[in-house]
């Protein structure tokens, strides 16, 4: 997949992936995730900050005095599973399943470092928008490199739910 030259420098392809087996596995084990929920965007974590809640440590925003590479503990439901093997392939840390509902959008915002996304269910309607003007929507099939550090947001402006699995990478 390519992206245009000016997209290019905000979001990166890494590579290709499948997306079924990921969803399997989610499938297995959806009934036992604790979500967070923001409104209408629910978050669960996979990774979490040294003797804190598995579930809730890593998500909403990150805490002042924290590096966001900090959290790094495995939550005990994703051990020897494809999402720990994720974790280790892309050197995640704060990793995160990241729902957002119908027709809602997160804040203009920027992170302190860049993620890494992977769809694992999505639409046409579902776009990353940057304030330099820049809106991409991230298909399916591909990991994702997006550089958060710069202001930007997220819509889902379907009629469905939206799921990514969403890590903190090192620039």
């Amino acid at each position: 997949m390519n992206l245009p030259d000016t997209q290019q420098a905000m979001i990166n392809v890494i590579e290709p992936i499948q997306v079924a087996s990921i969803l399997t596995e989610y499938k297995k084990i959806e009934n036992d995730i604790k979500w967070n929920d923001f409104g209408g965007k629910k978050q669960a974590g996979l990774q979490y900050y040294q003797d804190e809640d598995p579930w809730l440590s890593g998500t909403g925003r990150a805490r002042q005095g924290i590096l966001e590479t900090d959290w790094a503990q495995l939550n005990p439901l994703f051990k020897d599973s494809i999402f720990e093997d994720l974790i280790n392939q892309y050197k995640l840390k704060r990793t995160r399943l990241m729902w957002t509902s119908p027709m809602t959008c997160y804040s203009m915002h920027r992170d302190s470092t860049p993620r890494v996304h992977i769809p694992l269910i999505t639409n046409s309607d579902c776009y990353f928008v940057f304030q330099q003007g820049i809106v991409q929507h991230l298909p399916l099939g591909y990991v994702y490199w997006v550089d958060t550090t710069k202001k930007h947001t997220f819509m889902n402006c379907s009629e469905h739910p939206r799921l990514h699995l969403v890590g903190v990478v090192n620039k």
